[in-house]
């Protein structure tokens, strides 16, 4: 599932223009795009959250008002699986992980749970907390790579080869795409879309009206104008309020 970010550009500028209010360029357009999808897909978590709230509270509706199905659908295409090799209780995380959903061996007998590094002292402290070969557990650790890399610290550490792990599972959530509308030409604000370099939005169709409400936000501050962007606040708290 996508959303044409031809389309999307389009319908920003046609708004923006309509009464002369300014214009938007396509690396302008990109900027914000990359910001505005990073921030729906975040919310989709929190409407997702909500959601079940409401599902367990008993005020569920099946079929098409099945709110929590409706925004798990929004989320999956962002779901992702890689694996992980350790060495000496070591692995490196994907460069693209979002949001982290379960790290397993490989085939899912056995999950690892995450703690805090600080905690695994404790654990490590007693035979009764200990982590074993059963009930392995993981800490992430941020590289101060350019860009940020993580990695995942494992106890134990499995260097028994008596205990044959193999690599382990990253189930996770990953980075959108950055949406790109490519160009040809740029003269007097003269662009020619070049399709063929260009690439979509990677966000369910049901967000496009969304996604164009608060792409105009940011470019409401962009051309200084804040009609715009008082209006862009206006319609996407409307659409807030119709999905609670």
């Amino acid at each position: 599932m996508a959303i044409n970010v031809n389309k999307v550009y389009r319908t920003v500028l046609s708004i923006l223009n309509k009464e002369g209010r300014g214009f938007l360029t396509p690396d302008q357009f990109n900027r914000i795009g990359r910001q505005v999808q990073l921030d729906l897909l975040d919310r989709a978590f929190f409407d997702y959250n909500r959601a079940v709230t409401k599902h367990s509270a008993g005020r569920a509706v099946n079929d098409y008002g099945d709110m929590p199905e409706k925004i798990q659908e929004k989320i999956d295409p962002f779901y992702k699986a890689a694996d992980i090799t350790l060495t000496n209780g070591v692995g490196s995380l994907p460069t693209d992980v979002y949001k982290m959903i379960n790290i397993s061996i490989t085939d899912k007998t056995i999950q690892l749970e995450k703690v805090s590094k600080k905690d695994l002292s404790y654990l490590l402290s007693s035979p009764l907390t200990k982590p074993t070969t059963s009930f392995p557990v993981y800490y992430q650790r941020t590289k101060s790579d350019d860009p940020p890399t993580s990695d995942i610290i494992v106890e134990p550490a499995f260097t028994d080869q008596s205990w044959s792990l193999g690599n382990l599972l990253c189930e996770y959530i990953k980075v959108p795409v950055d949406p790109s509308w490519a160009y040809t030409g740029g003269t007097n604000n003269a662009y020619s879309w070049d399709s063929g370099n260009s690439k979509n939005f990677e966000l369910h169709p049901a967000d496009e009206v969304d996604l164009i409400v608060k792409i105009l936000g940011y470019a409401g501050m962009v051309v200084k104008d804040p009609t715009i962007v008082q209006g862009s606040s206006g319609e996407e708290a409307k659409l807030i309020q119709l999905k609670q």
